[in-house]
């Protein structure tokens, strides 16, 4: 099943061996707090009003 994102509600850079990759901390809806998780920005690919609204 995919799950739908909420809300980001940050973002960080993990370090890969071939660079950067950023990371977003999301909110998933119909879940709390407990269940917020990291995810890459491919990941959030489907969801870009979201990312725009956030930056």
């Amino acid at each position: 099943p995919e799950y739908e994102v909420e809300a980001i509600l940050g973002h960080r850079l993990a370090s890969k061996k071939n660079g950067n990759r950023r990371m977003y901390l999301v909110r998933w809806a119909g879940y709390g707090p407990a269940d917020d998780s990291w995810i890459s920005e491919y990941d959030l690919r489907n969801a870009p009003e979201l990312r725009r609204e956030y930056l």
